[in-house]
């Protein structure tokens, strides 16, 4: 019984970082998709073909007299607008296991007391990430009791970062990467470890020397620094509006929970701590509370100065 547990709870925990895969690119995305539903007023996707575990941007254009909102598979999707409140961003997700089909996202204008909604039709397409066959030395894939505990408590810790009300926004302008290294593990790879199935990547494994500095992707608020089981030294950060990252398998940690941080702070050090056969990043993203391709989220953030000819963006509750 004790071994049934143990296998239930390792596929259920976060087993990242074993070995790396070589580099596969991004598939092209389409153009983009512009849909005008009022005069002066502009909705613009940056594609209507959503991969499964991606993001699309969507761009509102609007005269300052129009508040518009989004919603996208039954949810608010916040908003972030530039100085002058005429130009708003948001971005649509679907997660690894969202059913491929068309989906809607409703764009709705308030202007005085009058309300005007469009539909807009997103198709999420099914995304084969490939697999991968591990066999590892025995223990890799056993825990003691003592170090099981450890695990439910560290995995209870993490739902609770998750499950906490997220942030007003507190990013700014495009994200960067966290270091600078080739891919060594693809994100949504599915695995086989020791003839046992495992969840699929929630991240990217990034290559880094031990003591590489390890930057913040954009302004945020530390929730999580400490040292678990699997992910070794870790951090996560919220950016607001619903937009989160994660830093696992530090060789040491620079900041602490609660801290601000800025775009470009260094947050700590590359390493190879907890469930790790070499040194290197796991570097993870989620978005509307959706683990999401980084890198991919990180080149459509970079649209958003591309569009407003600068990186001046504020949430929509922003004063």
């Amino acid at each position: 019984m004790r071994n049934r547990t143990v296998k239930q709870t390792l596929t259920q925990a976060i087993f990242i970082g074993l070995l790396g895969l070589v580099f596969q690119p991004v598939s092209a995305q389409q153009d983009p998709v512009q849909v005008q539903i009022l005069p002066q007023t502009n909705i613009q996707v940056s594609s209507n073909e959503l991969n499964q575990g991606d993001v699309v941007l969507v761009t509102l254009t609007t005269t300052k007299k129009i508040t518009p909102s989004l919603l996208w598979r039954d949810k608010e999707i916040p908003l972030a607008a530039n100085t002058e409140k005429t130009k708003w961003f948001g971005f649509l997700e679907a997660s690894l296991g969202a059913h491929p089909g068309k989906n809607k996202a409703l764009v709705r204008l308030k202007t005085g007391s009058r309300v005007k909604t469009s539909a807009m039709e997103i198709a999420i397409r099914a995304k084969d990430y490939g697999l991968r066959n591990l066999t590892l030395p025995k223990g890799w894939d056993e825990l003691d009791g003592p170090t099981l505990e450890r695990v439910q408590k560290e995995t209870s810790i993490v739902a609770a970062v998750w499950s906490r009300p997220l942030a007003e926004q507190l990013w700014q302008g495009p994200f960067i990467r966290p270091v600078s290294g080739e891919i060594s593990g693809t994100f949504g790879v599915k695995s086989i470890i020791n003839n046992q199935p495992r969840s699929p990547h929630s991240g990217v494994d990034l290559r880094g020397d031990i003591g590489t500095p390890i930057l913040a992707v954009n302004r945020g608020q530390v929730v999580l620094s400490a040292d678990h089981f699997f992910t070794g030294n870790t951090v996560i950060i919220d950016h607001g509006g619903h937009i989160q990252s994660m830093y696992f398998h530090m060789d040491r940690v620079g900041v602490e929970s609660g801290q601000m941080v800025a775009k470009g702070d260094v947050i700590g050090w590359v390493g190879a701590t907890g469930r790790a056969t070499g040194p290197h990043l796991h570097f993870g993203l989620r978005v509307n509370h959706t683990t999401v391709d980084p890198l991919h989220f990180i080149q459509l953030s970079e649209q958003i100065a591309e569009i407003e000819g600068n990186s001046g963006v504020r949430s929509q509750n922003s004063e």
